[in-house]
């Protein structure tokens, strides 16, 4: 046998080799490239979220708030009457004379979970069959399957419908995680809601974001520090607000409001 059939035997061997490995894995080799991709650019996708570890609670002097029904504890005082106000109907900015601000967004619930839907415009039949009942439950469970993906659960052992159902959460995951989740997920708790933190208190000082979801709504808490400020805040006192949200009566929400408008 000649050289050059040997050769052209053997790039037909690779070539129909490739063609089978493309036919069996290519869907989810291609998936498995964009997601370790989607990793080394944004870090927080290999993340999921664990338990908060510190736990204590600030007990320095405070003020209580209420906006939107629910009520909670600041432990600061020196809150800026000129600068707070509401926006929107649903949004407070809640500034403070160290510089420190604290935005409190509410929501409806399913709202994140509507809006992806209509937007991708995935009814939820087919949702259900990809992702199964628990994840349309609540937005908790919603939001805990997206923040649970991560780019090593895409494998060339995957079906090509696993390979495309968790390449499309952790898209999702990629754009939608707010703060700066770098620095960990967290998992947290109170009497009437369970939620995430995004980031840990950081110097210098970096956006954190908590999401929280109570029964029948949606809340988001922003605490922004002004770099070299007078106050740092702590982990403490992000738990003092946590620990302290409650719902309140209407007739009490609305009375509050008025004050600190």
């Amino acid at each position: 046998m000649s050289r050059w059939k040997r050769v052209l035997i053997s790039f037909g061997i690779v070539i129909a080799a490739c063609v089978t490995y493309l036919w069996l894995f290519g869907t989810q080799t291609f998936f498995i490239l964009e997601a370790h991709s989607a990793a080394r650019k944004l870090p927080f996708v290999k993340l999921t979220p664990i338990e908060l570890t510190d736990l204590s609670v600030s007990q320095d002097p405070g003020i209580k708030l209420s906006y939107f029904g629910y009520e909670f504890e600041v432990p600061w005082t020196d809150i800026d009457q000129e600068k707070t106000k509401i926006v929107g109907g649903n949004k407070v900015i809640i500034a403070f004379r160290s510089g420190n601000v604290l935005i409190v967004w509410s929501g409806p619930p399913h709202e994140f979970m509507n809006g992806l839907l209509e937007q991708g415009k995935i009814d939820r039949d087919t949702f259900r069959k990809v992702y199964g009942d628990e994840a349309l439950q609540s937005d908790y469970n919603f939001q805990r399957l997206i923040l649970e993906t991560t780019p090593d659960k895409i494998t060339l052992l995957s079906t090509r419908k696993t390979a495309v159902s968790q390449a499309v959460l952790l898209t999702v995951k990629a754009i939608c995680v707010p703060g700066d989740p770098n620095s960990g997920i967290f998992t947290v708790q109170g009497k009437e809601f369970k939620g995430f933190q995004y980031g840990r208190p950081q110097s210098p000082p970096k956006h954190l974001n908590v999401e929280l979801f109570p029964e029948g709504g949606h809340l988001d808490l922003f605490f922004n520090q002004k770099e070299n400020g007078p106050t740092v805040i702590s982990q403490a006192d992000i738990n003092r607000v946590l620990q302290t949200i409650h719902k309140v009566p209407a007739e009490v929400a609305v009375r509050n409001e008025d004050v600190h408008k």
